[in-house]
């Protein structure tokens, strides 16, 4: 979460001067808002849209279900699951003018189920449907919807 960390300024010095890294807190309608409107006034051609989107934040935890809290499943959908809808809704208009891509990260977890990681399946099983529903919306108007499914390592 730190926007001058390690990991966020290696990001910035190997990508190209076209990429924009903008770090925001996808539970946040407001952050997201602000986010779009961000990416409108450093489009070089706005009318034209953007023509990506990559989702990559998520957070991860370990319980038996018997276990874990209800607000640990609540805070994994609200980050994992409805961060990735939240974010796609707001800037698909700006994507579809592109016919550019949407791209949601998730894990090998999204399709395989493993003990006591439920509270994550769950959430990426939700974002592996929702992907699965965008790109047969998305198709007629030329977007591209990629599901990139990591495994541990």
């Amino acid at each position: 979460q730190d926007k001058n960390g390690e990991g966020a300024m290696e990001l910035k010095n190997m990508k190209s001067d076209r990429m924009k890294v903008l770090q925001m807190d996808v539970c946040s309608d407001q952050e997201v808002a602000q986010a779009v409107d961000f990416v409108k006034r450093t489009l070089k051609e706005p009318e034209e849209g953007l023509w990506g989107l990559v989702k990559n934040a998520g957070v991860s935890a370990f319980g038996e279900v018997e276990f874990a809290s209800l607000d640990n499943y609540k805070n994994m959908a609200e980050i994992n699951l409805w961060g990735t809808v939240r974010v796609t809704k707001a800037f698909l208009p700006l994507i579809r003018k592109a016919r550019g891509h949407v791209v949601n990260i998730t894990s090998m977890l999204g399709r395989m189920a493993s003990p006591s990681r439920s509270c994550y399946c769950i959430s990426k099983f939700g974002v592996a449907a929702f992907s699965d529903c965008l790109r047969q919306e998305m198709y007629r108007w030329g977007v591209r919807v990629i599901l990139i499914e990591p495994s541990n390592f």
